[in-house]
């Protein structure tokens, strides 16, 4: 006979309890005499000698009770010796998969706890000088070295599942490093999601010798989840409405009601929201709000117990924004420029704005570009200094290009980062296409206009050709680019091939000029930045150069924090990144902390790409096998087809003790009853 969880054996130190009370009732009694005892003697025998065996029998009864029940919670179960496949294994490696979709149920069990009970039972089956490795999906909890039956059995039982998952080439070069480069012989636990199956993207297949896959299914596979958070507008504002927007999609085959819950700050904001969706179907809810205070808001989203739901992980949604009191406008000028009067006029008049202009002739700081918008107005030279500064702020930021049309400019590090191959100066009259517009990025400026509506003219433009393509936003009518979009290092670049000058365009007279740099402020302003998934957390950078010097700290909450941690920090050019992979393993809301000042925030959530509830068939997994040469390789087995390998399926056929020593310490507990009648 053997035990599937032999450590609970020193539950059977509690066998000193039955034997505690029998010595109790051996104790001497103090003794009485009488004048006259003879008629008692032969009373006080018999008793006595009853007495005794009664005693000694509720010792015995009361100690197989605890012995049985002990025994039973170990698991015993007949080993077949007649297992002769793979004994020649001396190391093996074994991938549980503890992704959050293993935690659906099947038989009353979760899928999770079933694949951990089938890989005890095969390490039961493996020869005792056996030595293993453990793969999961946490990377850095991976042993690289090999460890005994005893230590990984522990390791399976401690297992919890996790936000964070593996690809089938990942969980193989893992395995391979484990095992010292050698082939893997594995054992696989894993429910076989479709999005972690890319056998084709193993580099070299020969380091696979035997690798059996046990793929675990539940009876339905039904989820409805919160994949995204985002704003109507960019621009946060106090006490006035936002319109904040959730995707909500339903993964499973039949309608759904449900109730979302909206929360920002602990109560600050509170609201629900009830709504159907129809089977496998994404679906847009709304929720509008208003609050009075500035600074970081950390909202969540919640779904509040949906039916047909198998995973509950992703029933939730951590968002943060900060809203700042106000928005930062800075236009970067050379020397004496009269279209700064204009720029100037346009921003000063917006609410809520901090407009100011700089003279780069006098030099410009990392703090003259903490800015949400920063105008670079015809300047002749654009350097890797410059574009240093642009990048090194924490803080997103859009930056808008008037280039300079007169005399030689130099902008060959601004292309070279934008992917812009050449220019070439022309001059030509032309006016805006009104049609070339992207009313996608203009939505609700553009929607309708007049075929005869006066549009400015530009004299002179800059004629460039990309390497890449740029989102062109608004077209001469010759069809060269007038206003593109690039991205660099977070950083939004919004590219003018004209300028503002008098000189060369009536564009900052005409009435377009408003709405266009308006929407592009608007496109600048702090969106949801710190929704974080998991997967994706790397550094965090905030918009100061900070020392780690034992005062900059994370936590998990501003009042009562059960978790927090020294990040490691880098700073450079007035900001600092925080280094915070592997640091963090739970979703929520995380706040950064300089001494007992509050500095920023952030959000993490879990991955989505397990809400889809799309596993490999045996048909799929065998035809990718086929197709890649690996059928002699790589065996699949269908767990809820009852399909195991020999190793575990003749141990799942073996006799399992556990409820006869139930009904053992059941006979005792009678027994007990019976002879504390009967003897008394």
């Amino acid at each position: 006979m053997s035990l599937l969880y032999p450590d609970f054996l020193w539950a059977l130190l509690l066998n000193i309890i039955p034997i505690f009370i029998h010595l109790f009732n051996l104790q001497k009694h103090e003794t009485i005499y009488f004048s006259d005892v003879s008629l008692l003697k032969s009373i006080e025998e018999k008793t006595k000698r009853k007495s005794q065996l009664k005693n000694i029998l509720l010792l015995i009864s009361r100690i197989l009770f605890v012995s049985s029940v002990v025994i039973a919670f170990c698991f015993p179960y007949r080993k077949d010796q007649k297992i002769d496949q793979l004994r020649d294994l001396n190391k093996v490696g074994i991938y549980i998969d503890n992704s959050f979709s293993m935690s659906r149920s099947y038989k009353n069990q979760t899928l999770f706890e079933s694949a951990k009970d089938d890989a005890i039972k095969l390490i039961e089956n493996l020869p005792e000088e056996t030595k293993y490795v453990l793969t999961t999906n946490i990377k850095k909890n991976n042993k690289q070295y090999l460890i005994d039956k005893n230590e990984i059995k522990k390791e399976i039982i401690n297992l919890k599942t996790t936000a964070q998952k593996l690809n089938i080439s990942e969980v193989i070069e893992i395995q391979h490093e484990q095992l010292d480069l050698e082939k893997l012989n594995s054992f696989w636990f894993t429910d076989l999601q479709k999005n972690t199956l890319d056998l084709d993207k193993v580099n070299d297949k020969r380091i696979i010798k035997n690798i059996n896959i046990l793929q675990y299914g539940s009876s339905s596979n039904d989820n409805i989840s919160i994949d995204s958070v985002w704003f109507n507008k960019n621009n946060r504002t106090i006490n006035k409405n936002e319109n904040l927007n959730v995707k909500i999609t339903n993964h499973s085959v039949e309608e759904v009601e449900f109730q979302t819950k909206l929360n920002i700050n602990n109560g600050e904001v509170l609201n629900q929201s009830f709504n159907k969706i129809n089977p496998k179907q994404s679906k847009e809810i709304k929720f509008d709000y208003s609050v009075s205070k500035k600074g970081i808001k950390s909202g969540l989203i919640s779904l509040i117990n949906p039916p047909n739901n198998d995973l509950l992980f992703d029933d939730k949604y951590f968002f943060s924004y900060v809203l700042e009191e106000k928005f930062t406008i800075v236009n970067i000028h050379q020397g004496e420029n009269k279209s700064n009067k204009s720029i100037e006029t346009l921003f000063k008049s917006v609410e809520k704005t901090n407009y100011k202009n700089i003279d780069i002739n006098n030099g410009i700081t990392n703090q003259d570009l903490n800015a949400e918008l920063i105008i670079l107005n015809e300047l002749s030279k654009i350097d890797k200094k410059t574009l240093q500064l642009l990048s090194s702020s924490s803080k997103r930021k859009s930056i808008i290009i008037f280039p300079s049309l007169s005399g030689e400019i130099d902008y060959k590090d601004l292309f070279k980062i934008l992917g812009i191959k050449n220019s070439e100066l022309i001059n030509l009259k032309l006016e805006l296409d009104i049609e070339s517009i992207d009313l996608s990025f203009f939505k609700n400026i553009f929607s309708n206009y007049n075929e005869n509506l006066d549009l400015p003219y530009f004299n002179k433009y800059l004629k460039i050709q990309n390497l890449y393509n740029p989102i062109n936003c608004i077209k001469l009518n010759n069809a060269d680019p007038l206003l593109s979009k690039y991205s660099f290092k977070n950083n939004d670049f919004y590219f003018f091939t004209s300028n503002l000058s008098r000189e060369y365009s009536n564009f900052s007279q005409h009435a377009l000029f408003v709405p266009i740099l308006l929407r592009i402020k608007e496109k600048s302003a702090n969106d949801i930045t710190s929704q974080i998934s998991i997967d994706e957390l790397e550094n965090f950078k905030i918009n100061q150069a900070i020392q780690q010097n034992g005062n900059i700290k994370i936590t998990n909450d501003l009042s009562e924090p059960t978790y927090s941690f020294f990040p490691l920090i880098s700073s450079s050019s007035g900001s600092s990144s925080l280094y915070i992979k592997d640091m963090i393993e739970s979703t929520g809301h995380y706040f950064i902390y300089n001494n007992d000042s509050l500095v920023s925030g952030f959000s993490v959530n879990n991955s989505k790409s397990e809400s889809e509830m799309a596993f490999s068939s045996s048909k799929e997994l065998n035809t990718e096998l086929e197709n890649l040469d690996l059928n002699d390789k790589i065996h699949y087995w269908d767990i809820k087809q009852n399909k195991f390998p020999e190793l575990i399926k003749n141990n799942n056929k073996n006799l399992e003790y556990w409820i006869y020593f139930i009904f053992l310490s059941l006979i005792c507990l009678i027994l007990e009853i019976i002879i504390i009648k009967k003897l008394s």
